[in-house]
């Protein structure tokens, strides 16, 4: 599976996007067995073999509350607590559901798939598998802080999903939400191959139905009105007055806020929310790209026409404009580059690698060429690039 298209199939990306992305509920029935490749139950049993997963990491819950690790994890007599394939076996013949965070780690189709997310979506991308069983459910009815996408990988589970009455509530909100008290917008039953997407903020339930269930939570997490206040603010610490104490005196603290009141509406009418977007864009949790052993020679190897380079630890690159150069943050320090050579760096990213050729393809000038490859010969040894051999 490599388009979101796909994902949304037959609704299609565009309609998601125009008609419910942070808008509304949708569930997309789709064909049975589209997403079983995405991760299997003999994956899941490799995993839990082969891997040591232990709370947070890895959990069980029933009917709203969490089983006490003692049920499925070795003793600590026993040295590191591991899991202990006889308590897993009883706790879940007793109901309980199997939650696997962050499962795109262990998983590498899941993780293709949270690359995907993140390039539509511009925002940062993560999956937790819920396995069932029984008919007992794992959480209560509830609410979620972020944006959901559940994609069931096989067999069924029953979904209730509600309205929320304050609309987009936040994790650590000033007031709760209340809890829904009419009828469901969707009571229904999620298949093999379904799809459903909910909203930040809209209050939800599942329910096994006494067979085998395997699906996927893919959790995003777009920025808010509030994250871009917050970012403003942070444009305004090379103000003397914003930097400085407020004075005990009532009359000098009005009239220092006054100043304060002026900098932030005059910071927010030039502020570009473009860039807020770009530099959040930049900063999407990426993926760790490992290539041994070659790395350890290709990453301070000569950079030729068919060398590959994508970006180590950002997402993309942020980039701003400073007079005929412009500025990016990488690694711990601000760089600058001349204006040819920003149609080239500004297509890197971490998700998809690019050879130099295809990269130099995109200057207008072709003598810049050389520049390029020098300077991504600095970002390699800085680390802010990875750099492949053929």
């Amino acid at each position: 599976m490599t388009d979101f298209d796909q994902v949304v199939s037959p609704l299609g990306a565009d309609a998601f996007l125009r008609d419910y992305w942070l808008k509304d509920f949708v569930h997309i029935p789709g064909q049975a067995g589209r997403f079983t490749n995405l991760l299997s139950w003999s994956e899941l049993n490799a995993i839990l073999e082969q891997h040591r997963l232990t709370p947070p990491r890895l959990k069980l819950y029933r009917d709203g509350h969490p089983l006490d690790p003692v049920h499925y994890l070795t003793p600590a007599m026993f040295g590191v607590p591991r899991l202990d394939a006889g308590g897993l076996a009883v706790s879940l013949a007793q109901g309980a559901t199997l939650i696997l965070d962050d499962v795109q780690e262990l998983a590498p189709r899941v993780r293709e798939l949270m690359h995907m997310f993140q390039d539509v979506l511009h925002t940062d991308a993560f999956a937790n598998l819920y396995a069932g069983w029984h008919t007992q459910k794992a959480f209560d009815l509830h609410w979620d802080a972020q944006e959901a996408v559940v994609i069931q990988l096989c067999g069924r589970k029953r979904w209730r999903v509600y309205r929320p009455i304050r609309p987009h509530p936040l994790k650590n909100d000033i007031e709760p939400a209340p809890q829904p008290t009419g009828a469901p917008v969707w009571d229904g039953i999620m298949t093999d191959g379904d799809t459903l997407y909910i909203p930040r903020g809209w209050w939800h339930e599942a329910f096994p139905l006494d067979e085998p269930s395997l699906h996927l939570t893919i959790s995003l997490t777009p920025p808010t009105a509030l994250d871009y206040l917050g970012w403003v603010t942070s444009q305004l610490r090379h103000h003397e007055e914003l930097r400085a104490s407020l004075p005990i005196d009532h009359d000098a603290a009005q009239a220092q806020a006054a100043i304060l009141a002026r900098l932030v509406v005059d910071t927010l009418r030039t502020a570009s929310v473009i860039d807020f977007l770009s530099e959040w864009d930049a900063n999407i949790r990426p993926s760790p790209h490992i290539r041994l052993p070659a790395m350890a020679y290709e990453q301070f190897s000569d950079i030729t026409d068919i060398s590959r380079v994508r970006l180590a630890s950002l997402h993309r690159l942020a980039f701003t404009r400073q007079g005929e150069t412009y500025a990016f943050p990488a690694a711990g320090r601000l760089w600058r580059v001349a204006e040819p050579l920003h149609p080239a760096l500004a297509s890197l990213q971490n998700n998809k690698d690019a050879t130099v050729a295809q990269l130099a393809a995109m200057l207008a000038d072709t003598a810049a060429k050389r520049d390029l490859i020098k300077s991504l010969g600095v970002l390699a040894r800085a680390g802010v690039v990875l750099v492949t051999q053929g």
